[in-house]
């Protein structure tokens, strides 16, 4: 994955008008810059998403895995251990649903 964004190229060409676009190409232009922005907006947002939830899941497992070693050593603890992982999962997974 790639951090930086590749603006789209424009399907217009310049205007070969001496007096410049007509409203109806600056219109569309317009239009067409909107809908790039909002695709590049679409893929940042995917990508941040997708980094939180790898982050999230790293975080998780070692969670999980210190859980399973706590219950070795101290098995009284196990509800307060698995509410506390999953607590976190869940947060995560609140805070990635939350990105748009």
């Amino acid at each position: 994955m790639t951090n930086e964004l590749t603006p789209l190229p424009s399907p217009l060409p310049a205007s070969g008008s001496p007096f410049g676009a007509s409203a109806v190409q600056r219109q569309i232009r317009r239009e067409v810059e909107l809908a790039h922005g909002r695709a590049n907006l679409a893929y940042a947002m995917e990508e941040a998403r997708g980094l939180l939830a790898t982050h999230a899941l790293e975080i998780a497992g070692s969670l999980s895995a210190m859980e399973a070693q706590l219950l070795a050593v101290a098995p009284l603890g196990e509800a307060r251990y698995k509410l506390i992982v999953d607590s976190f999962a869940m947060g995560a997974a609140n805070a990635i649903s939350r990105l748009r």
